[in-house]
């Protein structure tokens, strides 16, 4: 069953499916739609998770045999399965067996990013759909933005001027991650009514050192910029993953525009939600990065994930690395 996004709550309600299928490039909207499926899991008592890091060579015979195992305590369990390109090595045979023959002790949770026609059309796809749910996420659109954060100001315990949700809009662009960061400040100020001119003061120019500040420097290709950036980034506490976050956004986005020029590129551009103010790094990066510096940086954001989550490498070192190769500095291979 394919649902929407604001169906998800309602269809929760309902009860648990099987498999629930998460897809999209937006990276809060994806992380949001996970959580609301793990604590409806919660409330029905599912209390265990088990997460799979779906890369290279990953073994998907493990996955099969934790999936039938059973757990110590027989408490049912999230499998959450991870598919960075969102391409089952084994071609999905293993999920598929799993939606088709699943384990009433498993809920089982797949999260990938955006799928492409094709995929749509694999038997592990459709085997998944059926047996469960299928959520797409759709980034904001920009007609819809400033509703979306009107809402999201809302839920804060903010009540906004229109001029100042139209202000918050042009400060932050469409970046979701950007908008309740500044959301969360403004909140911090323990004033209900948000002005304009407060928006302008409190965002002022820290948008140079956040992640998205971090991305858009790599992309103009401003090596020392970047390194200052990010150094700050560090010294302020800033979490790795939320700078990783920004940056994978912006690999994937290149990726889908590398392959257009002309008119085709601005539609592309539209495609991919990218406002007119935001294309300038664009374009300065796809003169300076061929698709394979673009696929080689995606692995690159690959070991620093890898890397968050804890396999003794050093984060930090990966994306100052990661950010070299935005900048087109070659790194030695191997």
């Amino acid at each position: 069953m394919k649902i929407r996004q604001d169906q998800l709550t309602a269809t929760l309600q309902k009860g648990l499916a099987p498999c629930y299928l998460v897809s999209g490039d937006e990276p809060l909207l994806v992380m949001e739609a996970c959580d609301e499926i793990r604590a409806a899991a919660r409330k029905a008592g599912i209390e265990d998770r088990e997460l799979f890091h779906a890369e290279a060579g990953f073994d998907w015979n493990g996955l099969r045999e934790e999936a039938n195992a059973m757990s110590l305590f027989a408490s049912r369990r999230i499998l959450e399965v991870r598919i960075p390109n969102g391409k089952p090595s084994d071609k999905g045979a293993a999920l598929t067996d799993l939606s088709k023959q699943p384990n009433p002790d498993n809920l089982l949770l797949i999260v990938c990013p955006r799928m492409d026609a094709a995929a749509q059309r694999s038997a592990w796809f459709k085997a998944v759909e059926k047996a469960g749910v299928f959520l797409p996420v759709w980034p904001i659109d920009r007609n819809q933005y400033p509703g979306w954060l009107k809402r999201r100001m809302q839920i804060a315990g903010l009540q906004a001027e229109p001029a100042a949700i139209g202000a918050l809009a042009q400060q932050t662009e469409g970046n979701l991650l950007a908008a309740v960061q500044e959301i969360e400040k403004l909140r911090l100020l323990g004033v209900q009514t948000i002005s304009e001119d407060m928006i302008n003061e409190a965002i002022g120019d820290s948008s140079r050192y956040d992640a998205f500040g971090l991305a858009d420097a790599c992309l103009l290709g401003k090596q020392a910029e970047a390194s200052r950036i990010l150094a700050h980034l560090k010294g302020e506490g800033v979490e790795p993953i939320m700078i990783l976050g920004a940056l994978t956004r912006k690999i994937r986005q290149l990726i889908s525009l590398s392959n257009n020029s002309g008119q085709q590129l601005s539609e592309a551009f539209k495609k991919n939600n990218i406002w007119p103010k935001q294309q300038p790094p664009y374009k300065k990066a796809l003169q300076n990065l061929t698709k394979h510096d673009l696929h080689r940086a995606l692995q690159q954001a690959e070991a620093v994930d890898n890397a968050v989550k804890g396999n003794g490498n050093d984060a930090w070192l990966l994306l100052s690395e990661l950010t070299l190769l935005l900048t087109s500095v070659k790194l030695p291979t191997g």
